[in-house]
């Protein structure tokens, strides 16, 4: 693997490290905090959201399975930090 290939993966895994330690915060932060945490979570995620983007047909397979599975993990657990759980589906469905 090419060093700048290793320097990619690197800065995917720091923003969605920094992404998951502010998911973290927002459940147990007091609402002064967590109305700090939550647009800064929020930013983190468009940021590899953004990246995925930009990059698309460039990213080697490797870094596209990172990248997104990361992404998805993220999202999922940013929405479940916030409160928002599935209801059931509506009747007749």
């Amino acid at each position: 693997m090419a060093e700048d290939d290793i320097a990619f993966l690197n800065l995917i895994l720091m923003i969605g490290t920094m992404a998951s330690q502010r998911i973290e915060g927002i459940k147990t932060a007091g609402p002064d905090e967590r109305s700090q945490l939550i647009p800064k979570a929020r930013e983190a995620i468009l940021m590899l959201d953004a990246l995925k983007k930009r990059t698309g047909a460039a990213l080697s397979a490797e870094e596209a399975t990172v990248l997104g599975t990361m992404l998805k993990d993220l999202q999922t657990r940013y929405v479940k930090a916030l409160g928002f759980r599935p209801g059931p589906p509506p009747p007749g469905r």
